[in-house]
């Protein structure tokens, strides 16, 4: 683990454990920064807002997501492919569900939603530029796109919003459900469940 790895590991435990203590609002971000031994200017460059910390999980523009998921195969079926990039978020899965579990207890809903709703748009960017690349109409990646990213963030809203504890494998569950709901949406056209072939 790198210097800055570190750092930033530590200004998150001492970060969440100020707002427990203190209150989203009221926790100080200068007292955070002080009990690490940094300046606030440090904290402000591994986290852009307090915010970050509790949603540091779905990060604003899906980098990791983006990449993992041009690395799957281009043949493979789309909700797989989803599934596996999901699969390779860079999050400790013990910090996601005790993170999941502060956002409802400290946050209200209609912030937690205001995130949500950022980073589905960040998905579904992620998505309907590979479809393009792929080779579909742009029309059919931006439906797929959205369709795929509303999915995975509906089943991470309802997870969220489950009282704790916030089991990773029923998040998993609740994503795949939510990805088969809309496979239709997802196949080229003639491709559906009893649609002619030609």
């Amino acid at each position: 683990m790198t210097k800055s790895e570190r750092t930033r590991n530590a200004l998150r435990e001492v970060a969440l454990r100020h707002f427990v203590a203190d209150g989203f609002e009221a926790a100080s971000v200068p007292a955070i920064a002080a009990e690490v031994g940094v300046t606030e200017r440090t904290f402000y460059r591994h986290f852009a807002t307090k915010d970050e910390v509790l949603f540091g999980d779905v990060a604003t523009r899906l980098e990791w997501f983006g990449s993992a998921l041009r690395a799957r195969p281009a043949e493979e079926d789309l909700v797989r492919s989803v599934l596996a990039a999901l699969g390779a978020a860079p999050t400790d899965p013990q910090l996601l569900a005790e993170i999941a579990r502060l956002r409802v207890e400290l946050l209200s809903a209609a912030r937690i939603e205001r995130v949500f709703r950022d980073r589905q748009g960040a998905m579904a960017t992620e998505l309907r530029a590979l479809l393009v690349d792929r080779g579909s109409d742009p029309l059919a990646a931006a439906v797929r796109a959205e369709a795929v990213a509303g999915a995975v963030f509906a089943a991470l809203a309802v997870w969220t919003e489950a009282p704790p504890p916030h089991d990773l494998g029923r998040l998993g569950e609740l994503t795949e459900t939510a990805l088969e709901q809309v496979r239709p949406v997802l196949s080229p056209p003639g491709t559906e469940p009893g649609s002619a072939q030609g």
